[in-house]
């Protein structure tokens, strides 16, 4: 009986000896399994991290990092000078501004040239000439040295409400020789030629106006021009930036000829002049903007920058902010 039980005993305690061997090999052995598939998920990891690391440095957004999402960033709405966001200011529907590059541009000169002037040509693209640059309102500026100029590509039609503002510092400047051109069909005069520009004029009584904001519809037969009627800001000083701004409010159309529209002309901020211009009947399929440089003016120099246009009409705060915010940063 007591050989009997002691050995029932034995064999109870063996059994329950490999059991807990058993279930501590497995245990083991399942330890030892997803401790490997941890590490081999850590190596993914690891490597994975490299290559995403990588285009985080490239700015890349839309990257999954372990569990945390990095989204992209909504598209700002509203203007930003010098990382500023402009919260009264809308986004300019064109913009260049020219910081060691000429994105959305391109460089141009004319065949046929004679003492700066032609008898009527297209700029065409000059791959041989090498933009210059200057110190500018934010960044670097575009200088012009009078033997090319700048075309604005994929340019369209503008609205009949629209905003032009940019930065200029002219060295030198010519009657009728365009700081900045927007425009179709430019050479064919008198039938479908739509145009419009900023220039300088002298008066018949030899008075320099400096700037005058010109449009010219030959389809409605038409011509106007905004210039400053405050005396002592007919005329900008040289060498000198200056901030020039044109708002044409397609609201307002005057009584006398409804083809024509109220004009507001801004310097440095300032509204200098207002007066009536044309209404475009502007060729989708022709279109052109020009820097510097026309079919058949007279080059010169100057530096230009922060080149907007706004397809709808800005008023006087959002042009001050404007205004003020490029010289908060010089």
């Amino acid at each position: 009986m007591g050989d009997w039980y002691s050995g029932k005993k034995r064999k109870l305690i063996k059994t329950a000896f490999y059991s807990v061997f058993l279930a501590g090999v497995v245990g083991v052995c399942v330890f030892a399994m997803q401790e490997g598939e941890e590490q081999t998920e850590l190596a993914a990891v690891k490597a994975a991290r490299k290559p995403v690391e990588v285009e985080l440095e490239d700015v890349q957004t839309n990257i999954l990092l372990g569990e945390q999402e990095i989204e992209e960033p909504t598209e700002c709405t509203m203007e930003i000078v010098n990382d500023t966001i402009l919260s009264n200011v809308p986004v300019a529907d064109y913009s260049y501004s020219f910081n060691k590059h000429i994105n959305g541009a391109k460089l141009v000169t004319r065949e046929g040239d004679y003492g700066g002037f032609n008898d009527g040509t297209y700029p065409t693209e000059n791959t041989e000439k090498t933009p210059l640059y200057t110190e500018g309102m934010e960044g670097e500026a575009i200088y012009l040295d009078g033997t090319y100029g700048l075309e604005l590509c994929d340019m369209k039609p503008l609205a009949d409400s629209y905003t032009i503002s940019f930065w200029m510092k002219a060295e030198e400047l010519y009657n009728w020789s365009p700081f900045l051109m927007i425009g179709s069909n430019l050479m064919d005069v008198n039938v479908t030629q739509n145009y419009i520009a900023f220039n300088q004029k002298t008066t018949e009584e030899g008075e320099v106006v400096v700037p005058i904001f010109n449009t010219i519809n030959a389809v409605l037969q038409n011509s106007c021009e905004v210039r400053p009627i405050i005396e002592d800001k007919q005329c900008i000083d040289l060498n000198e930036w200056n901030y020039i701004t044109i708002c044409v409010d397609a609201t307002q159309p005057t009584e006398a000829d409804p083809n024509k529209v109220a004009a507001f002309l801004y310097v440095n901020s300032e509204l200098v002049g207002q007066s009536e211009v044309s209404k475009m009947n502007f060729d989708e399929t022709n279109m052109k903007a020009y820097v510097g440089i026309s079919c058949y003016d007279k080059m010169f120099c100057a530096c230009y920058d922060e080149i907007h246009i706004w397809n709808r009409l800005l008023n006087e705060s959002q042009i001050s902010s404007m205004y003020v915010a490029y010289l908060e940063q010089v």
